[in-house]
């Protein structure tokens, strides 16, 4: 019987591995250095409250959402080349344009939430909002990143069926954290007036905006 070893060689390109090193790497560091940090965002993404120690920006927050930023990216590439698209003939150049669209995404959403804030004179909400908002974008980077690594090098995975269950997943939890933000907000006395029109205009038509243009530039 035949049992020498077969050699498996990944189609995934070396920038591919080294970035989710990297991002192995930076969630390592997360761990060591602010070790109450990982319990924090998972408290804070299922319970009714926003945590005080887990807000405002530091090192361990921006860490997080580099690892946010990378998984997602790559796993949007993986569901795109799974339809038989490309936005670009190199992957380098799609991971750029695809992560520069979600930075600057979040760039504006939080000016316009920041400056709503201004104008209607509920700064201290508009804080709160923003920290749920980031607090939930590294939640999911620590989730995204084990699926990112699956997706990417086990290869009897069934790709389709389980980015399917991933992307319903996902639109589940990001369905709860409106929901939940919606009640926080309004039992804060937040008017539901304007977070109607944040939720319709920083929430719901930009999904419906990529929607729509998949379906006519990529024709998912």
């Amino acid at each position: 019987m035949d049992i020498s070893p077969n050699f498996r060689f990944p189609s995934t390109e070396h920038w591919v591995t080294a970035l989710l090193f990297l991002c192995l790497l930076l969630f390592t560091w997360v761990k060591s250095t602010n070790p109450k940090k990982v319990v924090l965002v998972f408290r804070e993404v299922f319970t009714s409250s926003i945590s005080e120690d887990d807000s405002g920006i530091n090192p361990a927050s921006i860490a997080l959402f580099v690892v946010f930023l990378c998984s997602s990216t790559l796993l949007a590439m993986q569901f795109i080349h799974m339809k038989g698209l490309k936005i670009y003939h190199s992957e380098g150049r799609e991971f750029i344009a695809i992560a520069l669209f979600l930075f600057i995404f979040y760039i504006g959403k939080t000016l316009v939430i920041l400056f709503s804030g201004f104008i209607f004179e509920e700064q201290q909400r508009a804080w709160e909002y923003l920290s749920e908002i980031y607090v939930f974008s590294h939640f999911l980077g620590m989730v995204l990143l084990p699926a990112t690594l699956l997706f990417t090098y086990a290869s009897s995975l069934n790709s389709i069926q389980a980015m399917e269950v991933l992307s319903i997943g996902i639109a589940i939890l990001y369905l709860y954290r409106t929901i939940k933000m919606f009640i926080l907000m309004t039992n804060k006395g937040l008017s539901m007036m304007y977070l109607f029109l944040y939720i319709c205009a920083l929430e719901i038509l930009p999904f419906a905006l990529l929607i729509k243009y998949a379906q006519m530039s990529l024709k998912i």
